[in-house]
């Protein structure tokens, strides 16, 4: 059901903004041509290549971008002749494939461009997952693209390929890119031929071939699908039918297609017009809609009718749309014409007992609908004006009743007390007045009310003979007769406007309402934040108690997760038709046709494939069922908290989908630096053991003594690296404790320089720091662990008798450590990732630069003493300066820092 706020206009006799804008729109950018097609093998490609043949001998600038074959000779054929982008490889799990390159047909800047295959799905590495994402850049930019495209690939056909086909499309194109489509040709073929060129060879290779006919290509789909593709396309020339009566300002309707609108009164005929409309729609194959239009004054039983007419048109297939408006003539005209409506269709209606005055709505359309065909259909019931009369009266409310009852005495009172000061006539506007405040605070049915008990009231106490309702005097039943007018359409014009503040004030509120739950929603971080705020909104506005139900892995049934207010409990049948909701993907419970007797309503929460959960509204609570305005905003409001649903379940998916990359690209990191730095020492371990084992009387001391060096600097190595494994590990899971003590700086770093021994035997270390420089409170062992990883690393890509230079200073409340090397330096762009556990710079096991843990170490322990660790380019070419910063702590701050670790 939708809603629409329209304003009367009964004639359109120039161009409409709205096709102005829509083709305004379509010459700015480049134009699309989509080569439709019902199933593969159709000749899509084939039929777009002649085109292109025939625009190239005219002299147009026009290029294949990328043309799928699939290896059929003749669409080959049919590129000769033609120029061609070259394409672009991309490797894909150990696999070559060649891709459309959008960057080189950017640069090319074609007047036309071919580009097979709307819907087709990108090897990754590109800049858009899909090739429809390529077009648009292109259409953007203003080149021509011209392209092929299957009718089961359109999004808004998915679930009806899924249930003809039993196959679910997963490449889909959004169906803007149709309506974006400056033209659109449909290549047919019936599926007894298509299925001919399949056994020919002409659409796949044999093997594939004979799969195809066993599964999709069969007469009933490619029949069923045939279809969806005319439809598709018929639909698509109706639009551009309306597009052009909009920029010719045709008025319309032009009978192109059969096309019919039912107008429902919120009355107890518009069941049988339902259906009526239905069975004449499906008997000349035409498409219908019903409308109802709101001009303020419908009370409860016409709000029942109008949703249980909902109802009844939702089951057979149709749609509602509500208009707000002052005429409903008027309005329905002007919305029937817009559709390019063919036929209307009215039930006899006669006027309610205040507007007998008035033609009734059916002769005021057979009077101003010329250009329709009009069908009337006869009522069920009939009414004698009596009967008609009792009817009206009763569908007053008390406060109908009552004001105007109430009202009258206190003008009747002012007219008495100043009857001998003022003339009769003048005496009319006191009883004019309260016709207006009866207007004004209960509407039009009560303002004529109020005017005829005047009228009668006026007539009875103040003209002559008194005290009857007969006149004696003609210009006093000249008077009385005006004063009923003028009060009945005072009274009117009254009722309108208090109609209209009504609907401005609703409309603001649901707006406000509306805009409030959006912004609540938008900030809600996480799926729980998102389904609190949905059910505390419902739940405050409707009044009535709300739950939540979801349906986990391990349980059989949906289960409540939130409720408002208060924790509430389900019994057996609510359970049942929750569970219904979920699996069927329809409504139940209260005021549904399923498990309708029991106070709550189940609504599933639906986004795809995928039921999101069931919200429970407990609407048999209420005193009064809701009108078509709360049922609208109730559905609008459920929408939004299923979207939000939806984008936190899409940002769960990519956080969970980023978390497994990243442990899997940890894991392949792990098993490629374990490969290296586990087997290489322990290889050099085992051939320097094997040797003095072995060639022990061949060997001299000097070389047993370099074997055993060696085997002593390789254990020390995998000593390192095993130490580095283990102090990340506790990093991880935050079990690494820090032990402080008082050290000097100069302590830490000769003990660093001692252990990397004779690591350092071709580079010269220079140290650069004052004598005074205070005494860090840091964990020793962790410090000096740091300052190995990082004086390794720089003897790493330092060059052969380089230099590293040590410079220490405070400043502030920090020492400020910088470890500089003569290397090839860092990447602006690399200087942070440096800092991940396993980046070697994409060289893996193959490289001769470590694990990659190292620097990620460093970072997790001075962050441990509350320090920081960077990486900067060296002030020279070359090189790079990693600054580390560790705070300095005074003898007063000791035992503050010591008990926070201890807290923590």
């Amino acid at each position: 059901m939708s809603y629409k706020n329209t304003t009367s206009d009964t004639t359109i006799s120039r161009p409409t903004p709205e096709a102005f804008l829509k083709i305004a729109r379509q010459e700015e950018r480049g134009h699309l041509r989509i080569f439709l097609g019902a199933a593969p093998g159709v000749g899509k490609t084939s039929a777009m290549l002649r085109a292109a043949h025939e625009r190239a001998a005219e002299g147009e600038n026009i290029v294949i971008g990328v043309i799928e074959s699939h290896g059929r000779t003749e669409t080959e054929q049919l590129c000769h002749g033609l120029d061609r982008i070259s394409l672009v490889t991309r490797e894909h799990r150990e696999h070559q494939f060649q891709e459309f390159d959008l960057d080189a047909t950017l640069e090319h800047a074609p007047a036309i461009v071919l580009v097979d295959e709307l819907a087709h799905r990108n090897i990754p590495g590109g800049r858009h997952p899909r090739r429809y994402q390529d077009i648009e850049e292109l259409l953007d930019i203003g080149i021509d693209v011209w392209t092929t495209l299957n009718v089961q690939h359109i999004e808004s056909l998915n679930d009806a390929v899924a249930r003809i086909t039993n196959i679910r499309m997963r490449e889909t194109i959004p169906d803007s890119l149709i309506t974006r489509a400056r033209d659109i040709t449909l290549i047919d073929l019936t599926p007894e031929e298509l299925i001919q060129r399949l056994k020919q060879g002409k659409v796949y290779i044999p093997e594939q071939a004979r799969a195809a006919l066993d599964g999709f290509f069969n007469i009933a789909n490619l029949t069923a699908l045939r279809e969806l593709a005319m439809q598709t396309m018929a639909e698509r020339i109706e639009n551009d039918v309306r597009d052009s009566m909009g920029i010719h300002g045709v008025p319309g309707p032009w009978p192109v297609r059969p096309k019919i609108l039912v107008a429902l009164r919120g009355s107890t005929d518009d069941a049988t017009l339902i259906r009526a409309t239905h069975r004449m729609a499906e008997r000349g194959n035409a498409t219908w809609q019903a409308v109802y239009v709101d001009i303020g004054n419908a009370d409860s039983s016409e709000r029942s009718e109008l949703e249980k007419s909902s109802q009844l048109i939702e089951r057979l297939g149709g749609e509602i749309t509500v208009l707000s408006g002052e005429s409903r003539v008027g309005e329905l005209l002007d919305y029937a014409r817009r559709l390019n409506v063919t036929t209307l269709m009215v039930s006899r209606s006669e006027n309610s007992f205040w507007c007998n005055w008035q033609r009734s709505f059916s002769k005021q359309l057979l009077r101003k609908a010329h250009e329709f065909d009009l069908i009337v259909i006869a009522e069920t019931e009939r009414y004698k004006p009596l009967h008609r009369m009792k009817r009206s009266l009763a569908r007053l409310s008390i406060r109908e009743w009552l004001l105007p009852i109430c009202i009258l005495p206190i003008t009747l009172g002012l007219s008495l007390l100043i009857d001998h000061m003022m003339a009769l006539a003048n005496l009319s506007l006191i009883f004019l007045t309260g016709v207006l405040v009866t207007a004004v605070y209960s509407g039009t049915r009560s303002a004529m009310l109020s005017a005829l008990l005047s009228f009668l009231v006026y007539n009875f106490f103040f003209t002559e003979p008194r005290y009857t309702l007969a006149m004696s005097h003609r210009d006093q039943f000249i008077t009385v007769f005006f004063f009923l007018v003028v009060a009945l359409i005072g009274g009117q014009l009254a009722g309108r406007a208090r109609r209209q503040l009504v609907a401005l004030r609703e409309s603001r509120d649901q707006t406000q309402r509306l805009l409030q739950f959006s912004r609540a929603l938008a900030v809600a971080a996480d799926h729980a934040s998102v389904r609190t705020i949905g059910m505390s909104t419902l739940a405050d506005w409707l009044q009535v108690p709300t739950v939540y139900l979801e349906l986990s892995p391990e349980d059989e049934a949906p289960q409540v997760t939130e409720s408002y207010p208060g924790l509430i409990t389900l019994d057996n049948t609510a359970k049942q038709a929750a569970a219904w909701s979920y699996h069927q993907r329809r409504r139940s419970g209260h005021g549904s046709h399923t498990l309708a007797i029991q106070r709550w309503r189940f609504i599933p929460l639906v986004e795809g494939d995928t039921t999101l959960g069931v919200v429970g509204l407990a609407l048999g609570d209420r005193e009064a069922p809701l009108d078509h305005s709360q049922e609208i905003l109730t559905d609008t409001l459920i929408n939004q908290l299923s979207m939000a649903l939806g984008r936190t379940r899409l940002v769960n998916d990519l956080g969970t989908a980023k978390l497994a990359e990243e442990n899997e690209r940890l894991r392949s990191a792990l098993l490629s630096s374990v490969s290296h730095d586990l087997r290489t020492p322990l290889a050099s371990i085992i051939g320097s053991a094997s040797s003095l084992r072995d060639l022990d009387d061949q060997l001299s001391q000097d070389d047993k003594r370099e074997l055993l060096d060696g085997v002593l600097s390789e254990s020390e190595r995998l000593n390192r690296y095993i130490q580095n494994l283990l102090d990340m590990t506790r990093l991880g899971h935050g079990s690494l404790k820090i032990e402080r003590d008082w050290v000097s700086l100069s302590d830490l770093i000769n003990a660093a320089l001692n252990r990397l021994g004779s690591a350092l035997s071709d580079i010269r270390v220079e140290r650069d720091w004052a004598d005074n420089l205070p005494l860090l409170y840091v964990h020793p062992a962790l410090i000096e662990q740091a300052l190995v990883n990082v004086i390794e690393n720089a003897v790493r890509f330092s060059p052969y008798d380089g230099r590293i230079h040590i410079n220490a200073a405070r400043q502030h409340d920090d020492m400020i450590i910088r470890i500089t090397d003569e290397g090839p330096g860092i990447p602006e762009y690399l200087r942070e990732q440096v800092f991940d556990m396993f980046f070697t710079g994409g060289e893996g096991d193959r490289g001769k630069h470590g694990s990659g843990l190292g620097l990620a170490i460093c970072r997790g322990m001075i962050g441990a003493h509350g320090g920081s660790i960077d990486a900067e380019a060296n002030s020279g070419d070359t090189g790079t300066r990693i600054v580390i910063r560790l705070p300095l702590i005074d003898s007063e701050g000791i035992k503050q820092k010591t008990e926070g670790e201890h807290g923590r």
